[in-house]
Formats: structure tokens, C-alpha cells, sequence
């Protein structure tokens, strides 16, 4: 199996976990957030989109896709307890699973070669391969905070 085909099928298992919790998250467990954390699911959901264009999308597009300010909004030195108007639950969603079709579609058929590749962007540092499977163990990671979110809220409003 190539490169570009594994990591195609890691997206698609990492970002089924962050749309599925996402999606099953009601209204007030989206924002709730425990004493001494600032991060909820809302965030974290922003935040994986934002990852995952930082480490897949532009670097083979050379150009960010996101919607203007959500860099700020959901990125690494964000600060999400001065954000006041959220996206809603919907429009992750559909961000979310639009990406990941882009994702799908830009990584269909690039090279083992390419794969291996110095990503110019990052000075050489990293791969290209090992910059997207770095996105996607973060959203990984961000995902199963989100499930932990999930549950302490549950727990918490019991």
C-alpha cells in the first residue's frame, strides 16, 4: 500500500472520531468547560480543522483554506475563553467533513516520493509524510480529550 493511501486511511479513522463525538455532544456539554481548563469541544473540533490545514492542506496547496480568522480563533496560541461568538455545532460538522474530502482528494495519487519528500515550507526539518501523520496524531489526541470533556460532563450533570 503507498504512503499517500495509509495516511488517507489514518484521516478518515481520526476525523470519524472527532466528528462523531462532536455530533453527539448536545448544546451545553459543546461549551462546558471544567474548573481550571479553558478548552471545550467547540475548540477542539476548530482546533483539528485548523491542524489539519496547517499540516495537510497547505502544505500541498501552498495556501490556507480556512475561513477568514478562525487561525486566531482556534489555533496554537489561541485563547478560547475570549472568544465570544462561536461556530455552531452544524458548521464544524460541515467544515469538518468537507476537509477531510480535500484532504482525501489532494493526498489521491501523490507520490511515495513526494511523500518522503523535505516540505520546503517547513525548513527541511520534516517529511511531508511525517508533517501530515504529526497532524493527525494531534487530532487524535485532541479527539480523545474531546471524549474525556464528553464524559466528565455527563458525570458532572449527574
Amino acid at each position: 500500500m503507498s504512503g499517500s493511501e495509509v495516511l488517507k486511511l489514518l484521516a478518515q479513522d481520526v476525523r470519524q472520531d472527532t466528528l462523531q463525538i462532536l455530533g453527539t455532544a448536545d448544546h451545553v456539554t459543546l461549551t462546558w468547560v471544567p474548573a481550571g481548563t479553558s478548552n471545550h469541544i467547540l475548540w477542539h473540533s476548530g482546533h483539528a480543522l485548523w491542524l489539519q490545514d496547517l499540516m495537510c492542506v497547505e502544505p500541498l496547496l501552498d495556501v490556507s483554506e480556512l475561513p477568514k480568522g478562525w487561525a486566531e480563533m482556534f489555533g496554537m496560541n489561541s485563547q478560547p475563553t475570549n472568544v465570544a461568538d462561536w461556530p455552531t455545532q452544524h458548521e464544524l460538522q460541515r467544515l469538518l467533513e468537507s476537509q477531510l474530502d480535500r484532504m482525501l482528494d489532494l493526498l489521491h495519487g501523490v507520490s511515495d516520493t513526494v511523500l518522503s519528500g523535505a516540505a520546503s515550507r517547513l525548513g527541511g526539518k520534516r517529511n511531508l509524510c511525517g508533517w501530515i501523520l504529526h497532524g493527525l496524531h494531534d487530532e487524535a489526541k485532541h479527539s480523545g480529550e474531546m471524549y474525556l470533556l464528553w464524559k466528565t460532563c455527563r458525570a458532572a450533570s449527574q
